[in-house]
């Protein structure tokens, strides 16, 4: 019930906006749509004219919704949730998927780290450099392989110039704080042109302690089949006595961190093009919460808030912790071309990457090096036609050794070349892309080679003024990962012992998408997904039911499934009053898993949406917002459900100085202290996410 009246509230509050928003429209003067280009993709097409779902955020959004690592920054886009492991590490989930389905490139490249092979390994890219991110949900992955078959998250980092700046010396600097993690962060860009040279530096850190939260860490059902286990343990009650006021109440323990990050870029700029390199580094340090749950014996039973101190982890001496490097070089150009192409696009990266896992006397090493190279050749014969082919290779060694090295060494080497092409007829239109991808697999045990092929068509129409209609039928093929292929040990971090599948072979989705926008020069914009992927041998860990070194053993194997839902957003000017304009946006997300044999895929997001608010008078804008997720009971073997909840959440955006780009930021998250819990983790049950937590920022770019 509580889940069918969260939906119907939903649905009912993006009718609502949109016909509120009607008689406002009326009265509004016609403004020029501003016209925003997807870089992501291999066409360049405006955002209202891609043929599948994209979320384009620029650097004052980045800025505005600033929230630990670059997903749960991105977590109130529609579609998108979290594996949230802490605020230091975290992959974007979309549309249920994540992991190795979903690719977080930086300017177009894989981030090289080891993020993907475990939800405690943190991206090596940090969203407080961040210039924009483009969000690629579904077939719209296709140009960056098979393996983004549920999307793309591609972060510009601006650390290779592509255009000539507007200012001979120009610079950006940020400063920010945070109440309830005692958090600090501040970002340092400064650069120069001189001549057809323009060069470029900057810094980065951020840091906190272990953040606030509402009540206890570990859930309420957790607590209960604690409980439960040890009211029924043989043993004496003296050896096992359970007592919930020795456990984590009020902090979540082990979510420190230290993040620092620096680089140095530079490019030849012109009308021809640009070419460019650009070198950084990237150091970090954080508690790995979930691995261990110790008794906390000098915490106070009463939690007084005097003795909370944002010093708790020194409670955990044998708490896990990582420590991070990554050196990467990355090479970038574009030239204009005269003939059937008129344009070459290129880039290449090359990061040597390692952390270790240090708890007590015990270590393990993950060590990655890898390169990847894309080319694009693309073509523009007016609007009518344009497209694009190229080619990607990428090769990486993966080696984890020590206690917990739970994946033999890997070498990986991809291999693709795709094509593109979009015919637009103004009213109606055509685009077809397709790729072959190859992967090896090399390691001690066995070796493995995948031949993939992946193709997307899409027709759309332009049927009155301000709409756009699409539909894209896809079929997209994913080769399996190297832990998916190899592991084989204890994997803390899933509170498994995982086991690799030699004999897996490749998942192959079939979907189709519908896409509806409308946009009005009134201000009014409204968009709406729909989708349907059937897959043929989904790769997922599923138990055996029998344990090794006390954990339950999960294999990787394959079974045909389906992933289905929806995504709608509306935003709409409501009224003028006292000098501010008000604009009111709803949104509202749907994904269902299903295994065709019966039962539902692990971690699928429940229903969610949100409503907001803004008011803004030109240097003043204020927002508020309140995020709906529903609980989900639909669960994988093993998976405790997880309850829903409301989070309200403001923030107000000051320039003070009509000559100069300054803003003052004062945002308030989870003002009513409430207990929400990301079921997309694998930590749901330990920690929650922050309670009520205070930024103030100061930005400034000249």
């Amino acid at each position: 019930m509580k889940h069918a009246r969260t939906s119907l509230m939903l649905a009912a509050s993006v009718s609502v906006l949109a016909a509120a928003s009607s008689g406002a429209l009326a009265d509004t003067l016609a403004d020029e749509v501003e016209t925003i280009t997807v870089t992501s993709s291999a066409l360049a097409v405006s955002r209202d004219s891609v043929t599948g779902s994209v979320d384009v955020l620029d650097r004052d959004d980045l800025i505005r919704d600033l929230s630990g690592n670059i997903a749960q920054t991105l977590e109130r886009l529609p579609g998108v949730s979290t594996t949230f492991f802490g605020p230091a590490s975290g992959r974007p989930v979309i549309r249920g998927l994540g992991s190795e389905r979903v690719r977080v490139l930086i300017n177009g490249l894989d981030g090289l780290d080891a993020s993907s092979s475990s939800p405690d390994h943190a991206v090596a890219v940090d969203v407080l450099g961040s210039t924009g991110v483009e969000v690629l949900r579904g077939p719209a992955a296709i140009g960056f392989g098979g393996g983004a078959i549920g999307g793309v998250v591609n972060v510009f980092d601006g650390r290779i110039p592509e255009t000539m700046p507007e200012n001979p010396v120009f610079g950006e600097v940020y400063l920010g704080a945070t109440t309830g993690n005692e958090g600090r962060e501040g970002f340092v860009r400064g650069g120069f042109v001189w001549g057809e040279l323009v060069a470029q530096g900057e810094f980065q850190r951020r840091q906190a302690g272990v953040y606030d939260i509402p009540g206890f860490a570990e859930s309420a059902r957790l607590r209960a089949m604690e409980d439960h286990d040890h009211d029924h343990d043989d043993h004496d009650d003296d050896d096992h006595d359970h007592d919930h006021d020795d456990e984590a109440f009020g902090f979540a323990p082990d979510t420190d961190y230290v993040f620092e990050a620096g680089s140095l870029g530079a490019s030849i700029v012109g009308n021809w093009g640009f070419v460019g390199i650009g070198f950084k580094r990237t150091e970090a340090e954080y508690g790995i919460p979930g691995h261990v749950h110790p008794h906390h014996d000098d915490h106070d039973d009463d939690h007084d808030d005097d003795d909370h101190d944002h010093d708790h982890e020194h409670d955990h001496e044998h708490a896990p912790r990582l420590v991070l490097e990554q050196s990467r070089v990355d090479l970038r150009g574009e030239i204009a071309l005269n003939g059937f192409f008129n344009r070459v696009r290129w880039s290449l990266a090359y990061a040597d990457y390692v952390h270790a896992e240090i708890e007590d006397d015990e270590q393990t090493i993950f060590d990655k090096e890898g390169f990847e190279a894309r080319v694009e050749l693309r073509h523009g014969h007016g609007n009518q036609r344009q497209g694009a082919w190229g080619a990607t290779a990428l090769t990486q060694d993966f080696e984890a050794t020590g206690d917990e090295a739970f994946i033999e060494a890997v070498t990986t080497q991809d291999f693709g070349l795709f094509a593109t092409e979009r015919w637009d007829f103004d009213s109606w239109g055509v685009e077809i892309g397709a790729r072959a991808d190859t992967r090896e697999l090399t390691a001690q045990s066995a070796n493995r080679r995948f031949n993939t092929v992946s193709a997307s068509g899409a027709v759309f129409l332009r049927p009155a003024e301000g709409w756009f209609l699409a539909g894209t039928l896809s079929r997209s093929e994913r080769a399996p990962s190297d832990v998916e292929v190899y592991a084989d040990g204890p994997h803390l971090a899933t509170q498994a012992y995982e086991v690799g599948n030699l004999d897996l072979s490749t998942e192959v989705a079939w979907s189709i998408e519908g896409t509806a926008r409308y946009t009005s020069a009134g201000g009014l914009s409204a968009e709406a997904s729909v989708f349907y992927a059937d897959y043929d041998g989904f790769i997922e860990l599923f138990p055996t039911g029998a344990e090794e070194d006390g954990l339950p053993v999960l294999e990787f194997r394959q079974e045909d499934a389906r992933l289905y839902g929806f995504e709608a957003r509306v935003s709409a000017p409501l009224f003028a009053l006292s000098g501010f304009d008000f604009t009111g946006e709803a949104s509202i997300d749907y994904v269902r898993g299903e295994i065709d044999g019966g039962g539902n895929l692990p971690r699928i997001s429940p229903m969610s949406g949100a409503l907001s608010v803004t008011a803004d008078n030109g240097p003043l804008s204020l927002r508020t917002e309140a995020r709906f997720v529903s609980e989900q009971t639909r669960v994988f073997e093993n998976e405790l459900p997880t309850d829903g909840y409301t989070l309200l959440n403001a923030d107000a955006r000051w320039r003070p100085f009509a000559e100069r780009d300054v803003q003052l930021i004062f945002a308030v998250r989870n003002i009513t202290d409430e207990e929400a819990r990301i079921h997309s983790s694998f930590l749901k049950d330990y920690i929650p996410l922050p309670g009520r937590n205070v930024r103030v920022a100061l930005a400034t770019r000249f």
